[in-house]
Protein backbone atom coordinates (compact mmCIF):
# COMPACT_ATOMS: atom_id res chain seq x y z
CA UNK A 1 0.00 0.00 0.00
CA UNK A 2 2.87 2.35 0.86
CA UNK A 3 4.48 1.73 -2.56
CA UNK A 4 1.17 2.43 -4.31
CA UNK A 5 0.73 5.67 -2.40
CA UNK A 6 4.27 6.67 -3.23
CA UNK A 7 3.71 5.93 -6.92
CA UNK A 8 0.46 7.87 -6.85
CA UNK A 9 2.13 10.85 -5.20
CA UNK A 10 4.98 10.72 -7.72
CA UNK A 11 2.53 10.66 -10.64
CA UNK A 12 0.64 13.62 -9.22
CA UNK A 13 3.91 15.49 -8.72
CA UNK A 14 5.00 14.88 -12.31
CA UNK A 15 1.62 16.03 -13.62
CA UNK A 16 1.72 19.13 -11.43
CA UNK A 17 5.26 20.07 -12.50
CA UNK A 18 4.44 19.56 -16.19
CA UNK A 19 1.23 21.59 -15.98
CA UNK A 20 2.96 24.46 -14.17
CA UNK A 21 5.86 24.34 -16.64
CA UNK A 22 3.50 24.54 -19.61
CA UNK A 23 1.57 27.47 -18.09
CA UNK A 24 4.87 29.25 -17.47
CA UNK A 25 5.92 28.57 -21.06
CA UNK A 26 2.69 30.04 -22.44
CA UNK A 27 3.08 33.19 -20.38
CA UNK A 28 6.75 33.62 -21.26
CA UNK A 29 5.79 33.18 -24.92
CA UNK A 30 3.35 36.05 -24.65
CA UNK A 31 5.89 38.17 -22.80
CA UNK A 32 8.51 37.36 -25.44
CA UNK A 33 6.19 38.52 -28.23
CA UNK A 34 5.20 41.69 -26.35
CA UNK A 35 8.79 42.55 -25.48
CA UNK A 36 10.22 41.88 -28.93
CA UNK A 37 7.68 43.89 -30.89
CA UNK A 38 7.61 46.65 -28.25
CA UNK A 39 11.36 47.12 -28.64
CA UNK A 40 11.04 47.02 -32.42
CA UNK A 41 8.35 49.73 -32.37
CA UNK A 42 10.30 51.88 -29.93
CA UNK A 43 13.57 51.62 -31.79
CA UNK A 44 12.00 51.75 -35.24
CA UNK A 45 13.30 49.86 -38.23
CA UNK A 46 16.02 51.74 -40.12
CA UNK A 47 15.04 52.24 -43.74
CA UNK A 48 18.08 54.09 -45.00
CA UNK A 49 18.32 56.55 -47.88
CA UNK A 50 18.85 55.17 -51.35
CA UNK A 51 22.48 56.24 -51.57
CA UNK A 52 23.43 54.34 -48.40
CA UNK A 53 21.62 51.09 -49.18
CA UNK A 54 23.84 48.27 -50.48
CA UNK A 55 22.94 46.38 -53.62
CA UNK A 56 21.16 43.06 -53.07
CA UNK A 57 20.82 39.69 -54.78
CA UNK A 58 17.79 37.59 -53.83
CA UNK A 59 18.21 33.82 -54.27
CA UNK A 60 15.00 31.84 -54.79
CA UNK A 61 15.46 28.06 -55.21
CA UNK A 62 12.47 26.49 -56.96
CA UNK A 63 11.09 23.04 -57.55
CA UNK A 64 7.60 22.45 -58.91
CA UNK A 65 4.53 24.61 -58.49
CA UNK A 66 3.83 25.71 -54.95
CA UNK A 67 0.35 27.05 -54.33
CA UNK A 68 0.12 30.69 -55.49
CA UNK A 69 3.71 30.49 -56.70
CA UNK A 70 3.36 33.36 -59.18
CA UNK A 71 1.91 35.72 -56.58
CA UNK A 72 4.53 34.70 -54.01
CA UNK A 73 7.39 35.40 -56.39
CA UNK A 74 5.78 38.59 -57.70
CA UNK A 75 6.03 40.20 -54.29
CA UNK A 76 9.82 40.06 -54.56
CA UNK A 77 9.65 41.83 -57.92
CA UNK A 78 7.69 44.72 -56.40
CA UNK A 79 10.33 45.81 -53.90
CA UNK A 80 10.72 49.48 -53.08
CA UNK A 81 14.51 49.25 -53.18
CA UNK A 82 17.03 51.03 -55.41
CA UNK A 83 19.18 48.19 -56.78
CA UNK A 84 18.45 44.50 -56.51
CA UNK A 85 18.70 41.34 -58.59
CA UNK A 86 16.56 38.20 -58.34
CA UNK A 87 18.05 34.82 -59.20
CA UNK A 88 15.71 31.85 -59.58
CA UNK A 89 17.14 28.36 -59.81
CA UNK A 90 15.80 24.98 -60.93
CA UNK A 91 17.50 21.65 -61.51
CA UNK A 92 15.47 20.65 -64.56
CA UNK A 93 14.56 22.69 -67.65
CA UNK A 94 11.17 20.93 -67.71
CA UNK A 95 10.30 22.05 -64.19
CA UNK A 96 6.90 23.81 -64.36
CA UNK A 97 8.31 26.65 -62.26
CA UNK A 98 10.31 27.73 -65.33
CA UNK A 99 7.13 29.02 -67.02
CA UNK A 100 6.32 31.08 -63.95
CA UNK A 101 9.77 32.68 -64.01
CA UNK A 102 9.43 33.41 -67.75
CA UNK A 103 6.16 35.19 -67.03
CA UNK A 104 7.79 37.23 -64.28
CA UNK A 105 10.61 38.24 -66.61
CA UNK A 106 8.11 39.37 -69.23
CA UNK A 107 5.89 41.31 -66.86
CA UNK A 108 8.71 42.94 -64.87
CA UNK A 109 11.14 44.17 -67.54
CA UNK A 110 12.70 46.75 -65.20
CA UNK A 111 13.72 44.11 -62.63
CA UNK A 112 16.95 42.16 -63.27
CA UNK A 113 15.68 38.55 -63.12
CA UNK A 114 18.03 35.65 -63.86
CA UNK A 115 17.06 32.01 -64.23
CA UNK A 116 19.65 29.30 -63.63
CA UNK A 117 18.92 25.77 -64.88
CA UNK A 118 21.60 23.49 -63.47
CA UNK A 119 21.08 19.91 -62.37
CA UNK A 120 24.42 19.30 -60.70
CA UNK A 121 24.16 17.87 -57.19
CA UNK A 122 26.79 18.12 -54.45
CA UNK A 123 25.10 16.39 -51.54
CA UNK A 124 21.83 15.01 -50.25
CA UNK A 125 20.30 18.43 -49.64
CA UNK A 126 19.25 19.28 -53.18
CA UNK A 127 18.13 22.79 -52.24
CA UNK A 128 21.67 23.61 -51.14
CA UNK A 129 23.01 22.33 -54.48
CA UNK A 130 20.51 24.59 -56.20
CA UNK A 131 21.61 27.56 -54.09
CA UNK A 132 25.26 26.94 -54.90
CA UNK A 133 24.50 26.76 -58.62
CA UNK A 134 22.57 30.04 -58.37
CA UNK A 135 25.17 31.79 -56.24
CA UNK A 136 27.66 31.80 -59.10
CA UNK A 137 25.58 34.42 -60.97
CA UNK A 138 24.83 36.61 -57.94
CA UNK A 139 26.13 40.12 -58.66
CA UNK A 140 25.72 42.05 -55.44
CA UNK A 141 27.21 42.44 -51.98
CA UNK A 142 24.20 41.42 -49.87
CA UNK A 143 22.63 37.98 -50.36
CA UNK A 144 19.01 37.38 -49.33
CA UNK A 145 17.73 33.79 -49.39
CA UNK A 146 14.01 33.08 -49.18
CA UNK A 147 12.01 29.90 -49.75
CA UNK A 148 9.69 29.68 -52.75
CA UNK A 149 6.47 29.68 -50.68
CA UNK A 150 7.25 33.03 -49.03
CA UNK A 151 5.57 36.33 -49.90
CA UNK A 152 6.61 39.74 -48.62
CA UNK A 153 5.64 43.43 -48.45
CA UNK A 154 7.10 46.03 -50.78
CA UNK A 155 9.29 47.49 -47.99
CA UNK A 156 10.77 44.08 -47.13
CA UNK A 157 14.31 44.76 -48.38
CA UNK A 158 14.34 48.37 -47.23
CA UNK A 159 13.59 47.31 -43.65
CA UNK A 160 15.61 44.09 -43.64
CA UNK A 161 18.98 44.97 -45.16
CA UNK A 162 19.98 47.94 -42.92
CA UNK A 163 20.03 45.61 -39.92
CA UNK A 164 23.23 44.11 -41.32
CA UNK A 165 24.93 47.39 -40.37
CA UNK A 166 24.21 46.88 -36.67
CA UNK A 167 27.33 46.07 -34.60
CA UNK A 168 28.34 42.42 -34.83
CA UNK A 169 25.39 41.30 -36.97
CA UNK A 170 26.30 38.62 -39.48
CA UNK A 171 22.83 37.44 -40.49
CA UNK A 172 19.26 38.70 -40.29
CA UNK A 173 16.33 36.28 -40.25
CA UNK A 174 12.57 36.65 -39.84
CA UNK A 175 9.52 35.05 -38.30
CA UNK A 176 6.73 33.95 -40.59
CA UNK A 177 2.98 33.45 -40.41
CA UNK A 178 0.99 30.83 -42.30
CA UNK A 179 -1.95 31.43 -44.58
CA UNK A 180 -4.18 28.39 -44.98
CA UNK A 181 -5.81 27.62 -48.34
CA UNK A 182 -8.39 25.34 -46.72
CA UNK A 183 -8.80 21.76 -45.59
CA UNK A 184 -8.34 20.52 -42.03
CA UNK A 185 -4.76 19.19 -42.47
CA UNK A 186 -3.69 22.56 -43.87
CA UNK A 187 -5.45 24.42 -41.06
CA UNK A 188 -3.63 22.31 -38.46
CA UNK A 189 -0.27 22.93 -40.13
CA UNK A 190 -0.96 26.67 -40.20
CA UNK A 191 -1.89 26.52 -36.50
CA UNK A 192 1.41 24.81 -35.77
CA UNK A 193 3.33 27.65 -37.42
CA UNK A 194 1.23 30.46 -35.94
CA UNK A 195 0.77 29.10 -32.41
CA UNK A 196 3.76 26.81 -31.81
CA UNK A 197 6.79 27.68 -33.92
CA UNK A 198 6.83 31.48 -33.61
CA UNK A 199 6.08 31.48 -29.84
CA UNK A 200 8.92 28.98 -29.33
CA UNK A 201 11.29 31.31 -31.18
CA UNK A 202 10.20 34.25 -29.02
CA UNK A 203 10.62 32.22 -25.82
CA UNK A 204 14.10 31.16 -26.95
CA UNK A 205 14.97 34.80 -27.57
CA UNK A 206 14.18 35.56 -23.90
CA UNK A 207 16.29 32.76 -22.44
CA UNK A 208 19.23 32.31 -24.82
CA UNK A 209 21.43 33.88 -27.48
CA UNK A 210 20.13 33.05 -31.00
CA UNK A 211 22.33 30.50 -32.81
CA UNK A 212 20.18 29.54 -35.79
CA UNK A 213 18.25 31.02 -38.72
CA UNK A 214 15.03 30.29 -40.62
CA UNK A 215 14.63 29.56 -44.31
CA UNK A 216 11.81 32.08 -44.65
CA UNK A 217 14.51 34.76 -44.85
CA UNK A 218 18.26 34.75 -44.36
CA UNK A 219 20.12 37.96 -45.24
CA UNK A 220 23.91 38.21 -45.03
CA UNK A 221 26.85 39.77 -46.80
CA UNK A 222 28.69 37.88 -49.50
CA UNK A 223 31.95 38.16 -47.55
CA UNK A 224 30.30 36.57 -44.52
CA UNK A 225 28.94 33.67 -46.55
CA UNK A 226 32.29 33.13 -48.27
CA UNK A 227 34.05 33.11 -44.89
CA UNK A 228 32.27 29.85 -44.00
CA UNK A 229 32.90 28.29 -47.41
CA UNK A 230 29.67 29.32 -49.12
CA UNK A 231 26.79 26.89 -49.38
CA UNK A 232 28.63 23.66 -50.11
CA UNK A 233 29.66 22.80 -46.52
CA UNK A 234 25.90 22.51 -45.88
CA UNK A 235 25.28 20.19 -48.82
CA UNK A 236 24.57 17.10 -46.71
CA UNK A 237 22.64 18.71 -43.84
CA UNK A 238 18.88 18.42 -43.51
CA UNK A 239 18.52 21.70 -41.57
CA UNK A 240 20.63 23.90 -43.83
CA UNK A 241 19.10 27.12 -42.46
CA UNK A 242 19.80 26.08 -38.87
CA UNK A 243 23.43 25.18 -39.57
CA UNK A 244 24.07 28.28 -41.67
CA UNK A 245 23.11 30.42 -38.69
CA UNK A 246 24.90 28.09 -36.30
CA UNK A 247 28.21 28.29 -38.19
CA UNK A 248 28.06 32.08 -38.16
CA UNK A 249 27.24 32.15 -34.43
CA UNK A 250 30.24 29.89 -33.75
CA UNK A 251 32.43 32.46 -35.50
CA UNK A 252 31.17 35.20 -33.19
CA UNK A 253 28.61 36.83 -35.45
CA UNK A 254 25.34 38.02 -33.97
CA UNK A 255 22.12 36.69 -35.52
CA UNK A 256 19.43 39.36 -35.62
CA UNK A 257 15.70 38.72 -35.72
CA UNK A 258 13.83 41.30 -37.78
CA UNK A 259 10.37 42.46 -36.75
CA UNK A 260 9.26 41.85 -40.35
CA UNK A 261 6.86 38.90 -40.42
CA UNK A 262 6.70 37.30 -43.86
CA UNK A 263 3.96 34.96 -45.07
CA UNK A 264 3.95 31.36 -46.20
CA UNK A 265 0.97 30.05 -48.17
CA UNK A 266 0.07 26.46 -47.26
CA UNK A 267 -1.72 23.73 -49.15
CA UNK A 268 -0.79 20.56 -47.29
CA UNK A 269 -3.24 18.23 -48.99
CA UNK A 270 -3.87 15.00 -47.08
CA UNK A 271 -3.23 13.71 -43.60
CA UNK A 272 -0.20 11.65 -44.66
CA UNK A 273 1.57 14.71 -45.99
CA UNK A 274 0.76 16.61 -42.80
CA UNK A 275 2.20 13.76 -40.74
CA UNK A 276 5.35 13.61 -42.91
CA UNK A 277 5.84 17.39 -42.55
CA UNK A 278 5.46 17.31 -38.79
CA UNK A 279 7.65 14.25 -38.36
CA UNK A 280 10.38 15.78 -40.51
CA UNK A 281 10.26 18.97 -38.46
CA UNK A 282 10.34 17.00 -35.19
CA UNK A 283 13.30 14.85 -36.25
CA UNK A 284 15.11 17.93 -37.51
CA UNK A 285 14.58 19.65 -34.14
CA UNK A 286 15.59 16.52 -32.23
CA UNK A 287 18.76 16.15 -34.31
CA UNK A 288 19.82 19.80 -33.99
CA UNK A 289 18.92 20.29 -30.31
CA UNK A 290 18.35 16.87 -28.70
CA UNK A 291 18.20 18.12 -25.12
CA UNK A 292 15.84 20.94 -25.95
CA UNK A 293 13.61 18.65 -27.98
CA UNK A 294 13.33 16.09 -25.17
CA UNK A 295 12.53 18.76 -22.57
CA UNK A 296 9.98 20.42 -24.86
CA UNK A 297 7.45 17.78 -23.78
CA UNK A 298 7.11 19.77 -20.54
CA UNK A 299 5.54 22.58 -22.58
CA UNK A 300 2.75 20.35 -23.97
CA UNK A 301 0.13 21.65 -21.57
CA UNK A 302 -2.87 20.17 -23.39
CA UNK A 303 -1.33 16.70 -23.11
CA UNK A 304 -0.66 17.03 -19.38
CA UNK A 305 -4.09 18.50 -18.66
CA UNK A 306 -5.69 15.61 -20.55
CA UNK A 307 -3.62 13.00 -18.73
CA UNK A 308 -4.51 14.67 -15.43
CA UNK A 309 -8.20 14.47 -16.33
CA UNK A 310 -8.06 10.75 -16.96
CA UNK A 311 -5.76 9.99 -14.05
CA UNK A 312 -8.07 11.77 -11.61
CA UNK A 313 -11.22 10.40 -13.24
CA UNK A 314 -12.56 13.80 -14.32
CA UNK A 315 -12.74 15.14 -10.77
CA UNK A 316 -13.94 18.75 -10.38
CA UNK A 317 -10.40 19.91 -9.63
CA UNK A 318 -8.98 18.11 -12.68
CA UNK A 319 -11.69 19.65 -14.87
CA UNK A 320 -10.89 23.11 -13.49
CA UNK A 321 -7.18 22.62 -14.16
CA UNK A 322 -7.89 21.45 -17.71
CA UNK A 323 -10.07 24.52 -18.29
CA UNK A 324 -7.32 26.78 -16.94
CA UNK A 325 -4.59 25.20 -19.07
CA UNK A 326 -6.62 25.06 -22.30
CA UNK A 327 -8.08 28.52 -21.71
CA UNK A 328 -4.62 30.01 -21.17
CA UNK A 329 -3.26 28.13 -24.16
CA UNK A 330 -5.97 29.30 -26.57
CA UNK A 331 -5.97 32.87 -25.27
CA UNK A 332 -2.21 33.31 -25.54
CA UNK A 333 -2.10 31.53 -28.91
CA UNK A 334 -4.80 33.75 -30.40
CA UNK A 335 -3.32 36.96 -28.97
CA UNK A 336 0.20 36.28 -30.22
CA UNK A 337 -1.02 35.12 -33.63
CA UNK A 338 -3.42 37.99 -34.28
CA UNK A 339 -1.85 40.92 -32.43
CA UNK A 340 1.85 40.34 -33.12
CA UNK A 341 2.09 38.02 -36.13
CA UNK A 342 -1.06 39.45 -37.76
CA UNK A 343 -2.09 35.95 -38.75
CA UNK A 344 -5.76 35.59 -39.81
CA UNK A 345 -6.71 33.29 -36.93
CA UNK A 346 -10.48 32.88 -36.53
CA UNK A 347 -12.13 31.68 -33.33
CA UNK A 348 -13.30 28.43 -34.91
CA UNK A 349 -9.62 27.74 -35.63
CA UNK A 350 -8.60 28.72 -32.10
CA UNK A 351 -10.86 25.94 -30.79
CA UNK A 352 -8.79 23.47 -32.87
CA UNK A 353 -5.57 24.41 -31.04
CA UNK A 354 -5.98 21.71 -28.30
CA UNK A 355 -6.63 19.07 -30.98
CA UNK A 356 -3.53 20.19 -32.85
CA UNK A 357 -1.57 20.11 -29.59
CA UNK A 358 -2.44 16.45 -28.99
CA UNK A 359 -1.42 15.62 -32.55
CA UNK A 360 1.93 17.35 -32.01
CA UNK A 361 2.42 15.43 -28.74
CA UNK A 362 1.85 12.15 -30.59
CA UNK A 363 4.43 13.17 -33.22
CA UNK A 364 6.86 14.07 -30.41
CA UNK A 365 6.74 10.47 -29.20
CA UNK A 366 6.83 8.88 -32.66
CA UNK A 367 9.89 10.96 -33.48
CA UNK A 368 12.01 8.62 -31.32
CA UNK A 369 10.96 5.51 -33.25
CA UNK A 370 13.13 6.15 -36.29
CA UNK A 371 15.52 8.48 -38.09
CA UNK A 372 14.08 8.74 -41.61
CA UNK A 373 12.32 11.74 -43.14
CA UNK A 374 10.37 12.34 -46.35
CA UNK A 375 11.31 15.49 -48.20
CA UNK A 376 10.35 16.64 -51.69
CA UNK A 377 9.44 13.15 -52.85
CA UNK A 378 12.54 11.42 -51.44
CA UNK A 379 13.36 9.49 -48.27
CA UNK A 380 16.45 10.23 -46.21
CA UNK A 381 18.03 8.90 -43.04
CA UNK A 382 19.22 11.61 -40.66
CA UNK A 383 22.49 10.80 -38.93
CA UNK A 384 23.88 12.09 -35.68
CA UNK A 385 25.38 15.51 -36.25
CA UNK A 386 22.78 16.61 -38.78
CA UNK A 387 23.98 14.87 -41.93
CA UNK A 388 21.53 12.85 -43.99
CA UNK A 389 21.91 10.00 -46.47
CA UNK A 390 19.46 9.07 -49.16
CA UNK A 391 17.37 5.94 -48.63
CA UNK A 392 15.31 6.07 -51.85
CA UNK A 393 17.01 5.20 -55.18
CA UNK A 394 20.30 6.96 -55.82
CA UNK A 395 20.75 10.02 -57.99
CA UNK A 396 22.13 9.26 -61.49
CA UNK A 397 25.90 9.64 -61.71
CA UNK A 398 25.66 12.24 -64.47
CA UNK A 399 24.02 14.68 -62.04
CA UNK A 400 26.77 14.55 -59.45
CA UNK A 401 29.33 17.29 -59.05
CA UNK A 402 32.80 16.66 -57.67
CA UNK A 403 32.34 18.24 -54.24
CA UNK A 404 32.39 16.04 -51.16
CA UNK A 405 31.60 17.13 -47.63
CA UNK A 406 35.08 16.07 -46.48
CA UNK A 407 36.59 18.61 -48.91
CA UNK A 408 35.37 22.09 -47.92
CA UNK A 409 35.65 24.38 -50.93
CA UNK A 410 37.52 27.63 -50.83
CA UNK A 411 35.44 30.79 -51.27
CA UNK A 412 34.31 31.16 -54.85
CA UNK A 413 35.31 27.57 -55.71
CA UNK A 414 33.50 26.25 -58.77
CA UNK A 415 33.29 22.47 -59.08
CA UNK A 416 33.80 20.74 -62.39
CA UNK A 417 32.10 17.52 -63.34
CA UNK A 418 30.39 15.62 -66.13
CA UNK A 419 27.02 17.14 -65.29
CA UNK A 420 24.70 18.66 -67.85
CA UNK A 421 25.74 22.07 -69.12
CA UNK A 422 24.17 24.78 -66.93
CA UNK A 423 22.00 27.33 -68.65
CA UNK A 424 21.61 30.96 -67.61
CA UNK A 425 18.80 33.21 -68.77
Amino acid sequence: MHDLLTLSNLTQLILAIAILASLFFYLVGYYGAWDFFRQARRGGQPTGDDASLPTVTILKPLKGLDVDLYENLSTFCRQDYPVFQIVFGVADADDPAVKVVRKLQTQNPSVPIDLVVDGRIYGTNYKVSNLHNMYRVAKHDVIVIADSDIRVRSDYLRRLVPQLDEPGVGLVTTLYRALSTGGLPTVLESLFINTDFSPMVLVARVVEKPTYAFGATMALRRSTLDAIGGFLPLANYLADDYYLGNRLAERGFRLALSDIVVETVLAVGGWRRLFDHQLRWARTYRNCRPGGYFCSILTHGTLWATLNLFYNQFSPLACAIAALVCGTRMTVASRVATRYLHAPLRWREVWLVPLKDLFVSAVWALCFLGDTVHWSGHEFRVLKGGHMVRVSPAVPDHALGTYRASEPPSPGWLPAGPAQRPEFY
